[in-house]
């Protein structure tokens, strides 16, 4: 019998004739009721005790744990966009009112759950983890979860935030008992990872994925602080000191190198400055020689043109006896310059004897005359080996 009245009663509220006439005014009948009401302890006929109004809308949103008890029945549901409702009739899941208006039958049918289906996240609070190599450290961070399954979320576990929180601080602990202390502010990203991977793992079945996991902070106590702070000293000194031996070294090798380039520079200098000098030495040399030859060829040119005309004038009338009279004043202008240049003075045996030594140079000259001659009436080799080439043979 009830459950056919609550099937009429539910048929009649969601007739849209009914729902466009009747609705409007129940609604502003019971806003005009519920001061009175929530005055009373009173609310759609049902007895619920006075709860805090919430502070901001926001708050309204939020995942909320377990069984909302007093959510409030006001027929007609506003439910707001990333959010589900589960509505229980007598008890028992009945179905889910998804964004938008539903109604909901007074005392047979309530709002049990609420789920929103936006990210939301969970504080990790502080806890102590000991590392591989038994430091003790403390830890805390952040989950981003997301309800994707709302009734999964509803019936499948009581406390799904504090499921998460607890089952976030053992995966931690676990990661962290596999990690030494100094891999541990190193391999952040990796222990983020192995923890995420572990809760999405655990609360699959739930319907809510676990998307990211953050460590915050990472703290340990005083004394492993102050060894941490004389390590990361020492390691510190170590590199200060392997810099500067690497500079001292990189100086060395710079300077040597400068060096060995300067000598490859000046001896490289020094070789091509002997081959310029001697380049230049021979040149000069060969201009010299040159010009010597060139000296020799006019001075032989200008001796055969003066003998030439020499032997033209004296093979003139007159042109013996002028040579003979030039040849007695130069042989007696020569006697005079050696008795005026030189203390011992070296005469002929009868110097006063002049025609004797015209008549030798005369007749030397006669000779070279003579031979002159001679080598020019001689027939050339080819012509006599011609000739004796010709002659009949006896």
């Amino acid at each position: 019998m009830l459950s056919r009245i609550a099937d009429s009663s539910y048929r009649l509220a969601t007739n849209p004739v009914i729902a466009r006439q009747v609705l409007p005014a129940a609604s502003v009948a019971l806003r005009r009721l519920a001061p009175q009401l929530a005055s009373r302890g009173m609310h759609s006929g049902l007895m619920q005790p006075r709860r805090q109004p919430t502070p901001t809308r926001t708050a309204r949103r939020d995942i909320q744990i377990g069984r909302d008890n007093g959510n409030l029945n006001p027929v007609l549901l506003f439910v707001p966009s990333a959010q589900e409702w589960m509505i229980e009739r007598f008890g028992k899941y009945h179905r889910t009112a998804g964004p938008g208006l539903s109604v909901a039958i007074p005392l047979l049918e309530k709002v049990a759950y609420k789920r929103s289906l936006k990210e939301s996240t969970l504080a990790i609070h502080p806890m102590t983890a000991i590392t591989k190599d038994n430091v003790h450290v403390s830890l805390d961070g952040a989950v981003y979860v997301k309800c994707h399954d709302t009734y999964a979320a509803s019936y499948e576990i009581g406390e799904p935030e504090d499921a998460i929180r607890i089952l976030a601080q053992s995966c931690m602990r676990k990661e962290v008992g596999n990690l030494e202390l100094d891999e541990l502010f190193l391999e952040r990203e990796k222990l983020n990872a192995a923890i995420c991977s572990a809760l999405d793992q655990a609360t699959e079945p739930w319907g809510i994925r676990a998307l990211r996991y953050e460590i915050a902070d990472i703290t340990v106590n005083h004394h492993t602080r102050e060894a941490m702070e004389k390590q990361s000293n020492a390691e510190r000194l170590r590199r200060a000191e392997v810099l500067e031996s690497e500079g001292y070294r990189q100086r060395l090798i710079n300077q040597s190198e400068g060096e060995k380039q300067q000598a490859i520079n000046e001896a490289s200098g020094a070789a091509e400055a002997t081959r310029l000098r001697a380049a230049a030495d021979a040149e000069q040399i060969r201009l010299l020689a040159e010009a010597q030859a060139a000296a020799t060829r006019a001075h032989a040119d200008a001796t055969a043109d003066g003998l030439r005309a020499v032997a033209a004038a004296a093979g003139s009338p007159g042109g013996r006896d002028a040579m003979v009279q030039q040849l007695a004043e130069k042989y007696v202008g020569e006697l005079a310059e050696m008795a005026k240049q030189s203390k011992l003075v070296i005469v002929p045996d009868r110097p006063n004897d002049v025609s004797g030594v015209l008549a030798t140079a005369m007749g030397v000259y006669g000779q070279a005359e003579a031979h002159m001659k001679g080598a020019a009436e001689r027939p050339p080799p080819e012509e006599v080996v011609d000739s004796f080439a010709n002659t009949p043979s006896s």
